[in-house]
Parts: C-alpha cells; structure tokens; sequence
C-alpha cells in the first residue's frame, strides 16, 4: 500500500503583538499604635466588634472582617499583666542575601536565649512568566517557616505565599515569636514551590536579612493599653481609632451585684472591686483615688458613706424606660470618659449631678445628697422661730424655665452629642416658651436625659424660699435636709406648736389646735429627728396617738399637725449661717415631695393643699353630655364618643376623664374647646367628668355627666391565637397569634399557675406587641404550670382570657446531660479535669534552683563516683522588693546511678505583692551507658506556693509521683489551688489524675472537686474522668460491684427510685407495681407482651386480640370490620317497630335529636257501605293519616283504599309515645338518629 503525505498551504494572517502585565505587587508598611486608655484596671469587654477604625467596626457581629489583617490586643491595667510584644523592642539585623533554592532550605541556629522574636527580610529581584504567545504575566511562590526549640523537632509557624508580578525588588518581612528555650532555636525556611529552569520564569527568591528582637517589655502596669497593627495599603493616612470597653473597676458594697443591681442583706460597710456604672459609687471611686483623685487627702472615715449607700439604691432602682409596655431601666447610669484635669470640687459637683446631687463639707465630712424622697427631718412653726417671723421670696418670671434642651451622648453615633428636647404643657400655657440648656454628663440615654430635663423644670419651677432665724435649734438640719414649716399664717389654721405634757400616748399641746382624727401629728424629739403618728383621738389639748413614739418626747418640743386637706409646707435647706449669737439664719428653697413620680413615671398628680385661705372659687362646668355618632372606615363602621359641655365663666381651659363599664378613668387632652371625641370605642356604659380651670390655675370641683350606654366594636379586643408552649432545656417557651383586628393593641398579658382551674395565679409577664413569644427560665427538669393570656389595647380594653394551657420545661435527658455537660466543662473546675498532667515540673525546679548567692559545699569525688551536700542562703533588700531563699541538696553519684534531695525555701515582697514557696523534690536516675540517656527515673515532688496582690490572693499545693523507662511513664498527681480576686471572682479546686504516657501517647484517669464564683454566681462541681468507673460493696469478704459506668452507659445491680423520669426504657423481663396480686390489685407487663391492669383507663390506640368489656362507653366513631352480634342495641341505629291497629307503643329519650318515620299506611274499606281511615301519632300529634276513597255517589258503592307516609322529629332527652288508629292492618314505624 502506498503512503501519500498531503498538505497545503497556509493563509495569511496579521501577526499577534505580546502583552505584558503591569506590576501588581508593592512592599507594604504597617503602622503600629499603642493607646493607654486609662488609669486602673479596666473591666474589659473587647472585642473587634466594639474597636473601631474611622467608626468603622473591625469586625461584624457575624464574625466577618470589614478590615482584614488588623490585630490588635488589650491590657485591662492591672498590677501584674503583660507586656505587648513588638512595642518598643530592641534590634540587631543580620545581613543574609542568600538564594532560597527548593531542594536546600535555609537553617540558622540561634542561640540568645534572651531574644523574644526574630524578623526575617525575603526579597524577590524580579517575579514574572512569559507563556507560549509571548504575554508576560505574574508566578506564584510558595514558602514556609519552621522552628526547632532545645534541639527538638521542626515546627511549622507560617506558610505564606507570593502571588503577583514585579520587575524591581520586592521586599516581605515577618516576625515570628519565639517560646522559651533553654539552649536556644534553629529557623528553617523552606521553599514549597519548586525552582524553575525555565528562562521564561524569573522566580529567585533571597533570604536578605534576619533581625534579632528583644522586646523592651513594658507593662505599663495599673494602665489599660490598646494595641492596633495594620498595613498601609487600607488607609492613605493614620485613621482615627476608637474603642467601647467596660471601664473602671471600682469599690462597690460587699452586698452589691452591680450586674443585677441588687442589694443583699444588710451591709456590714466593707467593699470589693467591680465594675459597675452607678454614679454614686463611681463618684466614691474619685473620691478615694489617689491616682486621679482626693486620695491623696482624705480617707473613708471622711465620708458619708451611708448616705452614698442610699443614693446608689436610689440610682438603681427600676423606672419605665420611655418606650411603652412594661419595660424599666435604673434611674440613673453614669458612663463618662475623663480626659482632663479640673478644679477638683469643680470635678465632684459635675459628677454629683449625675444623681441630681450636692456636695458639701459640714460637721468633719464630705456630704453628699440627692434630691430623692427624703423624710422631714425637722419641723418649723411660730414657737421656735425668732419673732415667728418666715420671709418668703420668689424669682422672676424670666428664670422660670418652660422648655430644655438637653445634650447627652448616643451610642448608637459613636456616643456625638444628641439634643433631647423636653418640655412642660401646663409651664409653657403660663409663662410661654423659657428654654434653658443643660449637659447631662454621663448621660447615654435619651430616658434619661428625657427625665433630668423634666427635673430641671419641676424642680425649677416651684422656687419659692423661705429664710429665718432660731436659737441653737438652727444646728440640727443641714444643707440638703428636708424641713417642715407650719406657719399658720399662710396655713389659716393653727397647726404648730410647742407640748405642755407627754403621758406614754397622750400628748398635751400647748394650744387647742385644729387637728381630728387620721391626721399625722409630727414632733421634734429629743435626737433631733422628726417623727410622725397618726392621730387616734382629740380631747381638748390632749392628742392621742395610735402608736408611741420611737424616743419619748420632751416637753417644750416642737409639733405640727399634718392633714389630707392640709400639709405642712416642705423645704430643702440650701445654706445655714451662723450670727455669732448662738442664733442661726435658715434658708431653704420650696420641696414638692410628689414631683418625683412626676418625673419618673409621667403620673398626674394633684397639688398638695397647703393653705386653707380661700384663694378664690371656680364653678364647675354644667350640662355635660354624652353622644356618639357612626362613620365608615374602609367599609367598616366606626363609632366615636362625644362629649359635650356649656362654657364655664372665668374658665380658660378644661380637664376631662372618661371611662368604660367602671374601668380605670382615662385623661382627655387638656383643652380650651367645649368637648372632646373618642374613635373606634367599644359599647358599653360610659361616664365622664369634667372640671374648669381659670387663670390662677385654681380648678373646679369635677363635674359628672348621667351614665351613658353606647353602641361600638361588640365584645372586647380578640383573644389570643394559637396559645401554645414548647419545652425546653430548664425552662418553657410560650408562643401566640394575633387575629387581624388587632393592630391597637398595647400588650400581652400572660399569668401562670400550678393547677387550671384558677387557683393561685400570678403575672408572669406584659409582653409589648407585636411580640407573640415569652420564654420562661430558670427551671428545673420536667416543671410543668398551666398558662392563659389575653390582649390588653391602648385605651385599657382586655379580651377575654384563653383557655388554660399546659407547659413542661424538658425532661429529655439527652439535652439536660448535653446542657450540664457542656456548662460543667466551661467552668474551673471542668478545665482542671481536662487539663493534662505537667510533666515539665521538673526542669522548672532545676532552674529555679539555679541561683548565684552564698554557697557552701561538702563534696567528695572519685571519679564517676560522687557525693555531695550543697547549702545556698541568699537574702536582698533593695527599693523593688525583699527577698530571702534557701536551698539545700543532698546528692550522690555512682557510675550511671545517681539520687538527690532537693528542698527550696522562699520568700519575696515587694510593694504590692507578696510570695511564699516552699519545694521538695526525691529523685533517683539510672542512665544508659553509652548516650548517658535517662534509663530508669523515679521522682516525688512536692510544691507549696502562695501569692498575695492588690488583685488577688492564691494558695496552692500540688504533689507529683513518678516512674520513668526509657520513653514509657507513668504519674500520680495531686493539686489543691484556691484563689479570689478584686472583683470578687474566686474558686477552690481539687484534683487528682493518674496517667501514663505509653508509646508517645497519654492516657489519663482523674476527679476534681471545685467551688467557684464568678460575676456573683456561685457553682459547685464533683468531676470525674475515666473509661471505667466502678463502685463496690464488700459482701462476704469480697467486693462486688453494684454500679459501673462504661462506654457512656450506666449499669446498675438494684435501685430504688422515688420519682424518675425516662425517656426510653428496656425491661429484660417483668415490670409491675409493688401490690400486684394477680386478678385483685396492681398491674404487670412481661417481656412477652402480656398486660395485667386490674382498674385499666387507658388512652390511645388499644389492639387486642380477645377479652371481656364491661360498663363501656364509645364516645366517638367505632368500626366493626367483622360480625357483631348484640342482644340488644340502643342509641344511633334504626329501630324498628310493629304496630297493631289500636295499639301503643313507648319510645325511650336519648341524647340526641331523632327522626320518627312512617314508610305507608294504608286505609281501606273491605265492604259495601264502610269506610275506613288509619292514623299514627307522636306524643299525641298526628304524624301521618290515610283514608278510602269512596265510588259513586254514595258509600254504598265501594271504596278504593287510600296510602299515606310521613315522618316527625322526637326531640334530645324527650320520651316519645306512638298510638295507631286503625281498623285494619300492621304498620311498620322506624326511629333513627337525625
């Protein structure tokens, strides 16, 4: 066969021009920043979802990075922390500039064991490929950095790549950390991408230098330190770096959790460190520091500390947030940021604003006080006065504030300055628009800056004064007291004076006074308090009181009577000056103890009388009515309240309430119009009063409308839907629905219970809408209560409430085990458990006990064979510390064996820190022959150690048992530790493990016993680790095991259990109650499936084979799939019955409608002249009824017979009785249910 080559010419084409890519790799710079935060020790709380570059997060809740390679760490500031690497550190570079080939990796030895990291500086001269058509691009290196400590085995500590393209040299530098050595480390990097021998790839890669790094390590301590590390290819300049730590730690109570804010007991006035941001202790901290603060001046015992415990309570205490529902927030937080220095009382009175405070130096203290519910603590009347002379004064009009604007900070901006606008209606209606601004400092919500504002106006505007002058009585109240001043001048009634007599409950007055009974009779006594009692009886001058006074007064003590119709006029001292004359001049600004919740909650308060002189009367409004009136609404009809009034003379303004079905009265808006409207009210009975106001803000007495009933929205708001709960670990989660018409509601009232017929209950939550989930916490396994709910709108209308339903938290044991499992091995004692036995305890003494000090030694030597004591004392005293240590050895060599006796003592303080150590070491060694390796090693180690702080005091004793051959070991060791810190955080922990290491792997048994507190939560834990865990009894002389743990199951001999829950149970043969006696009493179910239950209700499915029912009722359907043959059947089936002509027949009631049925009857004439009928009735009523026919004209003729049927209904529980009329023929009736 012949073989052709073929082929042809090719065409012609434009020729391809090369592409060379653009440089894409630069060397990076990276700027390093390390930012004392502030003094002390922080609480911490960082994270990168709270440091913030430009106010941009680092990191996202989600764990995603908006910033990429940023590493940053946290020093909270306390007297021992660490240092930061990297910041400062001291250099020496070593030139290298050797190439990196694939197959020969760079190796130095590097032995200042003093050095904390090494930087290595890579550089690349060119990196590119050229491929086949000639395009130049960018090539992929691959490399890695290793390091071996003391001779040990190579360990990976990088891998990094290079991917791009450069026509220049390229640099990368990395500083890798070194651990502890001994003898020192080798480096080795390594080249993962092979060398090219291409010409067309230039990929040589240089090591060009190493830098030995020794960090300075400052600590920097009792300062809290930010450090942040990024390149700058992420910002053109250095951004501005923010952060949102928890600050301080602070004194607090010993009592006090400053995380649930609550006081326990009764404080016994010692304090522990926390963190907390409730002003008052905060304003304690600044007192007593004496880094920033007056510690330096004055101490505790010049303050008053028990008036600071009442203020932080008061700060704590829960009011509404603002936001609607049932939500609370403490009244006052301070979150502040100090960045420079002030006047210091200019600092205290600032800080004591926070907690609407005062400061002062009075009676060798510094006084603070709040303005806070406070007591009268003196009272005032004509009788102790000088002259019975009280000056009042008041401001001017202008200084009376209406409106403010209140500067605070808002987190949700990066905590820039917001404005809260607040004002009063009833101020602006009478002095017109007064703004005045203020900054609340510390202030990080809007609440609260809604409530110092609504403070600064209440409290503004009542400014009234009063000043006078006493005797030595001017000494008892000072600044900030409350006093009572019962001037019966601008009383009109005599309500003070001084007492004549004191006969145990009797009291005689100085005057006949006009008191009666239920008023408060308030003396002065004898310790210079006020103290008031309610009036039990009046005869003459002589006051009755119910309950004696705490001390028994003195004569000549001053009284005032206190009435509901008439209250004695309360002041706040602001200044006592002293005359020189044993006489005092008092000055004190009005106090309106009911502005309070005024300010806190919004409530409506009327004003205390405090005067009975006629200041002018206002008529009530009249001809008050009610109406309503319909509209449509999106195809709905609407109906709307009216109310209605005749104008008032003097009136300039009207207050009206209104309520539904004698609910709670609901405020209309106050206005100048005569009536208001209510939308979408619901029907029922309304009433409305009304009352009018004049001028001098004087009010009228309210005016009622007749009752009214309305026609609206039928019923009440919709019930709850779908009121469901769903178990959980250690507690129930409660779900509902909303119906469509629901969009005004308020919230969900949820109540619980122990039983569901309406015993007992309690609220459990008002959960604001639109959410329809509550969870309830905090139970133990298998709790079961019944819960109900209903809807509560906007105006105060409820629904009614669902039907009961039940709730169980979990009894799954697989979650409980998984949930206590879990929390056991996050706490303390769970990570002592986990942790591996130390084998290293041993070179840690030999270095501990190499020290340079005064040595005496006793040695005698032949060559390999040696013996030896050693003594080492050595004590210092120098400006950072005291120390003394003693170290004794015993020792003895003999060719390959060798033993010693270790023992170190000592004892170190220095100026905040104390240590106590106290060592002990057996140990006896064989080595090989011909490496002088460890052969066989037995060692006894015991280590006592204890340290005591400013942050914390620890004590532990830890004992180790030993056996070593060659590479197999096996260790006992016992450690007890305890520890508590300044913030309250401590734990005793115990344990025990034994364990082998046995062809390089460990295997380890242990218990531990551990108490700790954390956050104020206390736990106690019993642990135990181990593949097998057995208990035993002795019977007999031997041990039996009762009970063994293995392979996560349990296995147990004999048990009694009171109450048990099971998930799943496996009976091996037969289970029954403790009475069973077989056909009499109990129950029993055996392996083969047979079931005894003498008194049975079951429930559920039932598949049987045979048996006897007696006494049974099938409430629901019944499907009999085989032949049923019953004597006798009543109830949902066809009765037949068979009537004779004339006769009668009972039908028995039954539960439900039934229908009586006639198929035919028939009625028919048998001869000429005759004429027949047949009827049937039911209970007297005729059901059906037939009749012949007649032919022809006259009966006589014949007759053709006559057919009828019919039926009727025979009611539920109704008898029925069938009577058939008839000459001839049965009929057949049939009854059956409806």
């Amino acid at each position: 066969m012949a073989k052709v080559i073929k082929g042809q010419k090719g065409g012609g084409g434009k020729q391809r021009t090369p592409i060379e890519a653009p440089d894409s790799i630069q060397s990076i710079s990276k700027a390093k920043l390390l930012i004392a935060l502030g003094e002390g020790e922080f609480a911490g709380g960082l994270d990168g979802t709270n440091i913030y570059l430009d106010d941009t997060p680092i990191a996202n809740t989600d764990g995603s990075l908006n910033f990429a390679g940023v590493k940053w760490e946290f020093r909270p500031g306390t007297q021992s922390q660490e240092y930061i690497q990297g910041i400062p550190a001291a250099e020496n570079e070593i030139r290298i500039n050797t190439e990196l080939k694939s197959d020969h990796p760079w190796i130095r030895a590097v032995s200042n064991t003093k050095l904390s990291a090494v930087r290595l500086r890579f550089g690349w001269p060119q990196l590119q490929r050229q491929k086949d058509n000639g395009d130049t691009v960018g090539y992929r290196i691959e490399y890695a950095i290793d390091v071996a400590t003391d001779g040990g085995a190579y360990k990976e500590v990088l891998k990094a790549a290079i991917d791009g393209k450069t026509t220049t040299l390229y640099e990368r530098s990395y500083r890798i950390d070194l651990p502890s050595a001994t003898t020192g480390w080798q480096i080795r990097v390594r080249r993962l991408t092979p060398n090219s021998s291409s010409n067309r790839i230039a990929d040589k890669m240089l090591v060009q230098a190493i830098t030995e790094v020794i960090d300075a390590k400052l600590r920097y301590p009792n300062t809290a330190l930010l450090y942040v590390e990024f390149d700058s290819k992420q910002f053109p300049d250095i951004p501005r770096i923010s952060c949102k730590p928890k600050g301080r730690i602070i004194r607090v109570p010993s009592n006090y959790d400053p995380v649930n804010r609550i006081y326990s007991g009764i404080w016994d006035g010692t304090f522990k460190w926390a963190h907390s941001d409730n002003p008052a202790w905060i304003f304690y901290d600044i007192l007593l520091s004496d880094m920033f603060g007056l510690g330096n001046r004055i101490n505790s015992t010049l303050i008053s500390e028990a008036e600071l415990y009442r203020i932080a309570q008061y700060c704590d205490q829960p009011v509404p947030d603002g936001r609607g529902g049932s939500g609370k927030e403490p009244r006052f937080t301070c979150n502040v940021y100090i960045q420079s220095r002030n006047e210091a009382w200019t600092v205290l009175h600032d800080f004591a604003s926070i907690f609407r405070g005062m400061t002062y130096w009075g009676q060798n203290q510094l006084v603070a006080l709040a303005d806070m519910p406070r007591d009268m603590d003196y009272i005032f009347n004509q009788s102790n006065v000088i002259n019975g002379k009280f000056v009042y004064s008041a401001s001017s009009e202008r200084t009376r504030y209406t409106t403010a604007m209140v500067s605070w900070s808002d987190p949700d901006n990066h905590y820039a300055d917001a404005i809260e606008p607040v004002y009063e209606n009833s101020l602006v209606r009478r002095y017109g628009i007064n703004q005045t601004e203020i900054t609340a400092i510390g202030c990080t919500r809007q609440s609260e800056a809604n409530r110092r504002g609504r403070w600064i106006l209440l409290t503004n505007s009542e400014d009234d004064t009063v000043s006078f002058s006493v005797g030595l009585e001017g000494q008892i109240p000072l600044p900030g007291h409350i006093i009572g001043v019962a001037n019966r001048n601008r009383a009109g009634r005599i309500i003070g004076g001084r007492i004549s007599a004191v006969s145990e409950r009797n009291i005689t007055l100085d005057r006949v006074a006009d008191v009666k009974t239920g008023d408060r009779l308030l003396i002065n006594l004898p310790s210079g308090a006020s103290q008031a009692r309610t009036v039990q009886a009046v005869s003459g001058k002589v006051v009755t009181v119910t309950t004696p006074y705490s001390e028994t007064p003195a004569v000549e003590s001053g009284w005032a009577i206190d009435a509901n119709d008439l209250f004695v006029q309360q002041f706040r001292v602001t200044s006592v000056r002293d005359k020189g004359d044993n006489t005092f001049e008092i000055s004190a600004v009005y106090h309106d103890p009911d502005k309070y919740e005024r300010i806190d909650t919004g409530a409506r308060i009327d004003e205390r009388p405090i005067s009975v002189i006629p200041p002018g009367v206002q008529a009530p409004p009249k001809n008050i009515s009610i109406s309503s009136y319909s509209t449509k609404s999106q195809g709905l009809a609407v109906t709307t309240l009216r109310v209605t009034w005749d104008a008032t003379e003097n009136a300039i303004a009207y207050e009206a309430e209104w309520r539904r079905d004698n609910g709670n009265w609901i405020s209309a808006r106050r206005t100048s119009a005569l009536g208001f409207e209510v939308d979408n009210i619901y029907a029922g009975r309304y009433q409305v009063r009304v009352r009018a106001i004049n001028a001098s803000e004087i009010s009228s007495v309210w005016a009622n409308a007749p009752e009214t009933q309305l026609n609206g929205k039928e019923g009440n708001p919709p019930v709850p839907l779908n009121f469901r709960t769903t178990p959980i670990v250690f507690g129930i989660t409660i779900d509902w629905n909303f119906d469509n018409d629901t969009s005004d509601t308020q919230h969900t009232e949820i109540q619980y219970s122990k039983t569901n017929n309406g015993s007992d209950l309690m609220l459990l939550a008002d959960v604001p809408y639109p959410q329809r989930t509550y969870t309830m916490q905090g139970l133990a396994a298998g709790v079961a209560f019944y819960f109900r709910a209903r809807l509560v709108d906007k105006t105060g209308n409820q629904s009614p409430w669902t039907e009961f339903v039940r709730g169980e938290s979990s009894s799954d044991a697989s979650w409980i085990v998984a949930a206590a499992g879990d929390k056991f091995l996050s706490t303390d004692a769970g990570k002592a458990l986990q942790s591996q036995i130390n084998d290293n305890s041993e070179a840690a003494l030999e270095n501990a006990a190499a020290r340079d000090a005064d040595i005496k030694r006793w040695m005698k030597e032949n060559g390999d064979r040696k013996a030896e004591i050693v003594e080492v004392r050595e004590v210092q005293v120098s400006d950072q510390q005291s120390l003394a240590r003693y170290q004794q050895q015993v020792s003895s060599q003999f060719e390959n064996a060798n033993s010693s006796v270790l023992n170190i003592k000592e004892s170190v303080s220095k100026l905040n820190e104390s240590t106590a150590k106290d060592i002990n070491q057996v140990k006896a060694e064989i080595n090989d022959n011909t490496n002088k390796i460890s052969l066989a090693k037995g060692l006894i180690q015991e280590n006592k150690n204890a340290i005591a702080n400013t942050d914390k005091a620890l004590s532990e004793y830890q004992t180790q048992t030993s056996a070593q051959f060659k590479d197999q070991k096996a260790m006992i060791e016992t450690k007890a530790t305890t520890v508590f810190d300044q913030k309250g955080d401590g734990s005793a922990i115990y344990t025990i493990k034994a364990g082998i290491k046995y062809n390089g792997k460990e295997y380890d048994a242990g218990m531990v016993i551990g108490s700790e507190v954390k956050n104020g939560k206390v736990t106690t834990n019993i642990g135990f680790n181990a593949e097998n865990f057995t208990f035993m009894n002795p019977v007999n002389g031997k041990l039996v095991p009762f009970m063994t743990a293995k392979n996560s199951q349990l296995f147990i001999r004999d048990a009694f259990i009171e109450n048990g829950s099971i998930t799943n149970a496996k009976i091996a043969n037969v289970i029954q109650s403790n009475n069973y006696v077989a056909g009499i009493s109990g129950w029993k179910i055996d392996k083969n499936g047979n079931v005894e239950f003498v008194n049975i209700k079951a429930r559920g499915e039932i598949n049987a084979i045979s048996g006897t029912l007696r006494n049974v009722i099938i409430e629901k359907d019944c499907k009999i799939n085989g032949t049923l043959d019953a004597a006798n059947i009543t109830g949902d089936v066809i009765k037949v019955y068979t009537l004779q002509p004339g006769s009668r027949v009972i039908i028995e009631p039954a539960q439900f409608d039934r229908v009586v049925l006639v198929p035919i009857v028939q009625a028919d004439g048998f001869t000429k002249g005759t004429q027949n009928s047949a009827k049937i009735f039911l209970n007297g009523k005729q059901v059906v009824g037939a009749v012949a026919i007649p032919i022809g004209s006259s009966i006589h003729d014949g007759t053709i017979p006559g057919y009828a049927s019919g039926s009727d209904v025979l009611p539920r529980n109704t008898k029925g009785e069938l009577y058939y009329e008839s000459k001839y023929f049965m009929v057949t009736v049939m009854v059956f249910k409806k």
